[in-house]
């Protein structure tokens, strides 16, 4: 089997048409047609029900699309880390929540490769998902190094008794809304009045945190309209700036702003969430030596 044969059947899949398929592969569309003949072959089953006008997958191939981009997926990402490791660098995989994609992983990477003296650099794939996710990649052991968030009584050392825990401080959600064009918080609680709340899933990890710690109390004493979910920190701080709502960001995430004053905020009749940052090692790490490394940094 060929990789470009599965880059045909995804284009195809993506494409909907022959057509459209051999187009965008820049090949003519009888070639294009023999490849996806050459791959059914080569796997024993049909992937087109070509008696069907408009053309269309079979259920066996429309079963396993996921799989099929996983497996691409994997050809690329043992090449580069084959391509990585014969020019002398490390490969090291780094799960990580998306907040803290914006707020500490560009710079923690930075403070590693300035301190990193070896000739065999250290190259990070950094694998960006909600808490949950991270934690299954890392137990899996398709992630090297996990850095997350935490409850500080609730520790995931209990859950993965076999990984190392170092400390990199903490992160801070603060209360925040967008102000009135007197300073003041557009939106406050208010004994009577509606309060707009942009908030995180209660399922994951923020939306847990949250509702433990705040919100819980906050719907119990005013009036709280949910008018926008989700899991995107960005998302949730253009609409915060926007004036559309309160909410609960990392404080790192929103610094410029606090400075400028284009967000204001709520402490002083919020409550602000501590949680501390864990950054955790796989004891089957593909690249030790790079791990032991970056532990010899931090772990002081």
């Amino acid at each position: 089997m060929k990789q470009l044969w599965i880059e045909d059947f995804l284009t195809l899949v993506d494409a909907g048409t022959f057509s459209r398929a051999a187009a965008l592969r820049h090949v003519t569309q009888p070639a294009f047609s023999r490849r996806i003949q050459s791959l059914e072959a080569w796997l024993g089953v049909d992937l087109v029900d070509r008696r069907s006008q408009p053309m269309r997958l079979t259920a066996v191939a429309l079963q396993h699309v996921p799989q099929f981009r996983a497996l691409l997926r994997d050809f690329s990402q043992l090449r580069s880390g084959m391509h990585a490791e014969g020019n002398g660098l490390m490969r090291v995989v780094l799960a990580t929540q998306h907040s803290l994609t914006m707020t500490r992983v560009p710079a923690l990477i930075q403070e590693i490769q300035k301190k990193d003296k070896s000739t065999h650099r250290i190259d990070f794939r950094v694998r960006s998902e909600n808490r949950d996710e991270c934690t299954a990649l890392f137990i899996r052991g398709e992630a090297d190094l996990l850095l997350c968030m935490e409850e500080q009584e609730d520790l995931l050392c209990a859950l993965m008794p076999d990984a190392s825990r170092l400390s990199l401080g903490h992160e801070t959600l603060v209360p925040l809304s967008a102000p009135t064009k007197a300073g003041k918080a557009l939106h406050t609680p208010r004994a009577g009045q509606q309060l707009k709340l942009l908030a995180f899933p209660p399922d994951s990890f923020l939306g847990r945190v949250t509702y433990k710690s705040s919100l819980g109390t906050l719907f119990q004493l005013y009036n709280v309209d949910v008018v926008h979910e989700s899991l995107f920190l960005a998302g949730i701080k253009e609409m915060l700036l926007a004036g559309l709502g309160m909410a609960w960001l990392p404080e790192s995430l929103v610094e410029r702003e606090l400075k400028s004053g284009t967000l204001v905020n709520l402490s002083s009749s919020l409550k602000t969430i501590k949680l501390p940052l864990g950054l955790y090692r796989s004891s089957h790490a593909q690249s030790p030596e790079a791990i032991d490394r970056i532990w010899s940094m931090f772990g002081k």
